[in-house]
């Protein structure tokens, strides 16, 4: 049997699936060595920041 092992993440690829900034994105892969179960399960716990609406002057 063959075993497919999976491959870690790279900066880039948790860049763009998670939207994250570049120093994230490299403490995230410090704290779990790449491990990409245990990245999913954190980032998807991860708040997402939406737009703020633009305040249009009226209360």
């Amino acid at each position: 049997m063959s075993e497919s092992k999976i491959e870690p993440y790279t900066v880039e690829q948790l860049q763009q699936q998670y939207a994250v900034s570049m120093q994230v994105a490299v403490g995230v892969m410090k704290q779990f060595s790449g491990d990409r179960s245990r990245i999913d399960k954190f980032l998807k716990r991860w708040p997402q920041k939406r737009a703020k609406p633009i305040a249009t002057g009226k209360n």
